[in-house]
């Protein structure tokens, strides 16, 4: 029997969705066209995109454990 062969099945826990259940081609199809950050930066022509990041200062406490 096979209940996904018309899409992607939703699964509840007490009337709340909470899974899904597709074929392996679905799933392909929905997360294959992404893509990291780390491959979108490795793309040709990209290089020449100024990536700063602002430092963060992180100070340290002091904490009373008394």
């Amino acid at each position: 029997m096979n209940i996904t062969k018309n899409g992607l099945v939703g699964i509840t826990d007490r009337g709340k969705p909470s899974d899904a259940l597709a074929t392996h081609e679905e799933f392909g199809r929905l997360t294959g066209k992404q893509r990291s950050l780390v491959d979108s930066l490795a793309m040709p022509g990209q290089s020449a995109i100024d990536f700063v990041l602002p430092r963060v200062e992180i100070r340290r406490r002091d904490v009373d454990l008394s």
